[in-house]
């Protein structure tokens, strides 16, 4: 928010694309922006409204392909979180999403977005376990350098009633795309003005949210204006 006040200081509308089970579009509604929220997963969708609602705050759930997704009226920033962009499988899919965003925002207007590189599954221990009161989670991670995609493999458990668990198995691939392929994709949907910015320097003093330098980049760019 820091970042992007400072980008858009008189910032009123939001899209968080990709928004799983609306963390960041509760978060970016409490600003008291206008907020739509949009992803492919009905499961996330109905994970956000359950959330949303709990949080009484205005958000407008859209389901829809973040290649294709469209708004109801064009927003001042859209903001996509945790390797959104990583899960799009080939290059011509990431221009897509590239003029998808361009169509959905202002001219002006801001794109937003984390890009993971090939230590998110280099440097992630493996195999790794983390629990809760409310689940269990073992997950193995690997790279495959041929098809440039790391893997995380997920086994959950939930708990049911009665001291039953329930087990979930997730595979998720996210393919590593290098920062000038980002940028010559950015430039063919139709925006001008890119920065980068390492994720390791802007969490160098978040406790252990730290990442190491590399890790991964944060990605502002905007549309061009008319």
């Amino acid at each position: 928010m820091r970042l992007v006040r400072h980008t858009l200081p008189d910032l009123q509308s939001v899209c968080e694309l990709g928004c799983g089970t609306g963390t960041g579009a509760i978060e970016f509604a409490r600003q008291g922006l206008r907020v739509f929220a949009v992803d492919l997963s009905p499961t996330m969708l109905r994970m956000a409204r359950q959330k949303i609602h709990r949080a009484r705050v205005p958000i407008l759930l859209i389901h829809a392909d973040m290649r294709s997704f469209r708004l109801p009226q064009a927003v001042d920033l859209v903001s996509a979180e945790w390797g959104v962009v990583n899960h799009v499988p080939r290059a011509a899919d990431l221009v897509l999403v590239a003029r998808a965003v361009a169509r959905a925002l202002r001219p002006g207007g801001y794109f937003v977005f984390d890009v993971n590189h090939r230590s998110v599954f280099d440097s992630s221990p493996s195999p790794y376990i983390q629990e809760s009161s409310n689940f269990f989670l073992l997950w193995d991670v690997g790279w495959d350098p041929r098809s440039r995609k790391g893997w995380r493999k997920m086994t959950w458990f939930m708990p049911q009633r009665a001291g039953r668990w329930k087990r979930y198995d997730e595979k998720v691939e996210q393919v590593i795309w290098s920062l000038a392929e980002i940028r010559r994709t950015l430039r063919r949907g139709g925006f001008d003005r890119i920065r980068t910015l390492d994720y390791g320097v802007l969490t160098s003093g978040a406790g252990r949210f730290r990442k190491p330098k590399g890790y991964k980049t944060l990605v502002l760019a905007r549309k061009k204006p008319l």
